[in-house]
């Protein structure tokens, strides 16, 4: 079955990774809300997709830099007057809801990690018990390398998990191949993997289904998009129109 993930919030619908965005996410029926996960200057774990505020807020700077109380003198741009949520009020609108999560860790504005963001998020899943409803995801390997790190000190592995993702861009996949994110998805010992939706035929399935690899999808925006992604058989894919999505799945 192919898994339905409203992209931040459905940011073609509402201002993306906001409480509006994630209530009405929460009355479609999708499976999985996308989101992403930021820490500021004293480790508060928020949902926003930049490291830097000033796209989608009515301030500027990075969140690694901003204290929380700084964080929530900004409002989100189109939100009503909403600021920057953070991830326990996240959880708090979907837990009681029939969607689940997909979680993308992101790092600071030079690409650093921030430290020891993964194991708060874990923390957090588990005190929420909200881990066995959470797909984990990034752009950095190192990143889920981290993660399940985290689960392991904490006696648990990723086999807890929905799924433990590499999102691969089509710059990484034009730079060292497919074999090469083979070799790379090897030596991280993932086995899932998340590719944009105009990259994915059956040739590429049939390449990762053979080497025991999961296929996702991201950036299934319109009903052609979504309806390929079906025909396809991934086992997930984001939209930034879960509307158009379910309307595929449907017709």
């Amino acid at each position: 079955m192919t898994l339905i993930a409203s992209h931040r919030g459905g940011s073609h619908l509402w201002p993306e990774n906001t409480r509006l965005a994630f209530s009405e996410t929460a009355k479609l029926d999708v499976d999985l809300v996308e989101f992403d996960v930021h820490q500021t200057r004293e480790d508060k774990l928020v949902v926003h997709h930049d490291a830097l505020i000033d796209r989608m807020t009515d301030g500027k700077g990075a969140i690694a830099d901003l204290s929380h109380d700084e964080l929530m003198r900004h409002i989100v741009i189109g939100s009503g007057g909403e600021t920057i949520p953070t991830l326990a009020e996240t959880i708090d609108i979907f837990g009681p809801s029939a969607v689940d999560l997909r979680l993308e860790i992101k790092t600071r504005l030079d690409g650093k990690p921030y430290e020891g963001m993964e194991g708060r998020i874990a923390d957090e899943l588990l005190a929420t018990d909200m881990l066995k409803r959470t797909m984990v995801t990034s752009f950095a390997l190192p990143r889920l390398e981290a993660f399940s790190a985290a689960l392991e000190e904490r006696g648990l592995n990723v086999g807890e998990l929905l799924g433990l993702i590499f999102l691969c861009s089509p710059q990484t996949a034009a730079q060292i191949g497919w074999r090469g994110i083979l070799a790379a998805l090897g030596r991280f010992g993932v086995h899932e993997i998340a590719l944009r939706a105009d990259t994915i035929d059956a040739e590429v399935m049939d390449l990762f289904r053979k080497s025991g690899v999961t296929v996702h999808g991201w950036a299934a925006h319109t009903s052609e998009a979504a309806r390929a992604m079906f025909r396809l058989g991934v086992a997930s894919f984001t939209t930034d129109r879960p509307d158009l999505a379910i309307a595929a799945k449907r017709g």
